[in-house]
């Protein structure tokens, strides 16, 4: 009895080399892009330096429309 995994393993191994290394580069992006949403997902309470700008922008405004 053959596992997914055995059937996964025995279609790659039927491919050409061409179609084996787009299917490795396609492979790396998705391992890539996983890892972005978990940093980014880890991170997220962190404000960002555009964050910070804009909030220190908005605090500078307020402070100089109470001065008038």
């Amino acid at each position: 009895m053959s596992t997914t995994l055995d059937r996964i393993i025995e279609e790659v191994r039927s491919l050409n080399p061409e179609e084996q290394r787009q299917l490795r580069e396609m492979l790396e992006r998705e391992a890539r892009t996983a890892e972005l949403r978990r940093i980014r997902g880890k991170y997220a309470h962190v404000p960002t330096s555009s964050d910070d700008f804009a909030r220190e922008k908005q605090e500078e405004i307020e402070l100089e429309d109470r001065r008038r």
